[in-house]
């Protein structure tokens, strides 16, 4: 199950004080604990909505062994929401215009709660129909799941965008064609080695002619030919920059490039790119791109390979940088 990144919503509830971050072991140890306990909740209840909102609360407390219980439940219920309002909007029991208005709707208050420790108790403490305002200040209880309210817990009503209809269907029809990967040149193919981080840094993009940021890794082999490979890289951006207090010790953010997106035609060393300029970038890259761009000085990474069989290879280590003094260009 992959966790949703919880370390830049931590930022709003731990702007105020420097700590230090815990170390990728304790992590990784903390999150394992927190996929049992889920695992363990699912097999007693029965239920994927509480193992999952019990996994999303425990996370926040890995990422951040410092925050207190009644943030990291704000947190959790959060992610949990974006998840389940996310599988409904899939599944087709919730339109986008819904599905959109939901997830404005879940920012909005987790900023205000942010500020607010009083009402993250008071949320911890109840909230009956789990609109994410108290119970004590609820006044239209028993709010449909997902509904937008005001601040008294009243339903917002949502209007259509000028583009949600065409959006939806050009949504539905790429959902609609997606299938499970799998390439048929990957059948039989041996699980993939682990491969290696090696640097990052400012250099050119030959292949697309842009200057930005590079990150290069030791490519791996041993595939059928015509099975191609992913690399998944999980960045942990530390050292952030003091001109801006509001960020957290530390921020993860998990992407994955395909084997086709190396910027080299080199048989030992592939290079992946974010473009500096303004370029549309999937969420994740967006956010690697920009703490790389003016957020972190160091990283924190590690990576692992996938193949189109579903085969993932173990992670590497991780190995903590800064960027590289000579550029990285690809």
């Amino acid at each position: 199950m992959k966790l949703l990144i919880v370390a830049g919503l931590l930022a709003a509830l731990c702007a105020q004080t420097v700590r230090a971050a815990p170390s990728n072991e304790d992590i990784d140890t903390c999150l394992e604990q927190a996929r049992a306990r889920a695992t363990d909740l699912f097999l007693k209840s029965g239920s994927q909505d509480n193992a999952r909102l019990q996994l999303e609360i425990d996370a926040a407390s890995c990422f951040d062994p410092t925050v207190t219980p009644e943030a990291a439940h704000a947190i959790g219920t959060v992610h949990a929401d974006r998840a389940r309002l996310a599988h409904q909007f899939i599944t087709g029991k919730l339109s986008l215009t819904a599905y959109r208005a939901a997830r404005k709707d879940r920012s909005r208050k987790l900023a205000v709660l942010a500020a607010d420790p009083a009402a993250q108790a008071a949320l911890m403490h109840g909230d009956a129909d789990g609109d994410l305002v108290p119970d004590a200040e609820d006044r239209c209880p028993k709010t449909a799941a997902g509904v937008p309210t005001d601040a008294r817990g009243c339903p917002i009503p949502v209007r259509p965008g000028a583009n949600d209809a065409g959006d939806e269907r050009r949504l539905r029809a790429t959902l609609a064609a997606s299938r499970t990967l799998f390439n048929r040149s990957c059948a039989g193919a041996p699980r993939p080695d682990i491969p290696s981080p090696l640097e990052w840094g400012r250099g050119n993009q030959t292949k697309h002619g842009t200057v930005g940021f590079n990150v290069a890794v030791a490519k791996i082999d041993g595939q059928p030919d015509g099975c191609e490979v992913f690399y998944e890289i999980q960045f942990r951006f530390i050292d952030p920059n003091p001109g801006n207090p509001a960020l957290p010790a530390a921020k993860v953010v998990t992407v994955v490039f395909s084997q086709s997106e190396d910027l080299l035609t080199d048989s030992v060393r592939a290079v992946f790119g974010l473009p500096v300029a303004p370029a549309v970038l999937s969420t994740g890259r967006a956010a690697v791109r920009e703490a790389f761009l003016r957020e972190y000085f160091r990283a924190s990474w590690r990576v692992r390979a996938v193949n189109g069989a579903n085969q993932t290879s173990p992670w590497s280590s991780f190995v903590t940088q800064g960027p590289a003094s000579g550029g990285v260009d690809g």
